[in-house]
């Protein structure tokens, strides 16, 4: 995988000001541009605010201007940004609601948006669940997205490894803090990572009652860097090199190199 230099960032959005959100994001994106960074991560609904029950009230339609105003900012840096928002949609799913959790990935003019697949039980209450999992391609390297508590199931992330995705963003929006949210991520997002050889970072929504944290792993599941306080802030980490599927592509697979997504086979 081509290095790249990803920018993670946990914030605490303001459900009754999605303007000074918007500020926050692009103070953050001139924070990233300084330190050089490609790729900026922001949590899930860090435009918002995660508040389901609000969500006819503070949902975004995807071409809003406040949506557009933090695309207008990232082409002017020349960097891509990864933000979440309750979105406003013109189609109703399966549950008949019309709003969607989304998360948007723009990369130089290029639009991907993600709307979570798999609702929590009460989200099921306010939101329709969405249906695709798109792959962004950003310097190079293939992206997927999936959001919060998807991160316990692995079919999503085989899906992603399936289309080729090299780096895997998980945005949370999350109560969980400090020492319980490090414990929760480090049981399954190594695994996230290393069952499909791909890189994970992971970054958590700041709350009144809890939330933050910040993290990346690599291919074979090992932390790189990490952060579970509380306070606003920007974490950069340099992602990249030899996958274990360019190892197996190569003939040049052992036990210690495995590309267990490679060597799957379909027993059911």
């Amino acid at each position: 995988m081509k290095i790249l230099r990803l920018a993670m960032v946990q914030i605490k959005a303001n459900e009754d000001n999605p303007e000074e959100n918007k500020e926050k994001i692009k103070g953050f994106l001139n924070h990233a541009k300084k330190e050089n960074a490609s790729i900026v991560l922001f949590p899930e609904c860090s435009l918002t605010g995660y508040a389901p029950a609000r969500a006819e009230e503070l949902a975004l339609d995807e071409n809003s201007e406040i949506i557009k105003e933090i695309e207008k900012t990232a082409d002017e840096l020349g960097v891509a940004v990864c933000f979440g928002f309750m979105e406003k949609a013109k189609e109703k799913g399966s549950n008949g609601k019309g709003f969607y959790i989304a998360q948007e990935l723009y990369s130089n003019g290029c639009k991907t948006k993600y709307r979570k697949t798999h609702l929590g039980t009460r989200e099921h209450n306010y939101f329709d669940e969405g249906c695709d999992f798109p792959v962004n391609v950003c310097e190079d390297v293939k992206i997927g997205m999936q959001l919060c508590w998807e991160s316990h199931i692995p079919q999503i992330s085989g899906t992603y490894r399936s289309k080729g995705t090299e780096l895997l963003l998980f945005p949370y929006a999350s109560g969980m803090c400090e020492d319980r949210c490090k414990e929760n991520w480090n049981i399954h997002l190594p695994a996230r990572a290393s069952d499909n050889g791909c890189f994970a970072a992971a970054c958590n929504l700041i709350t009144d009652k809890g939330g933050g944290g910040m993290a990346a792993w690599n291919a074979r599941g090992r932390i790189i860097s990490d952060y579970y306080g509380r306070d606003e802030k920007l974490m950069i980490c340099d992602l990249g090199g030899d996958l274990p599927r360019d190892l197996f592509a190569a003939g040049h697979e052992t036990m210690n190199s495995i590309s267990y997504f490679d060597r799957a086979r379909d027993i059911f």
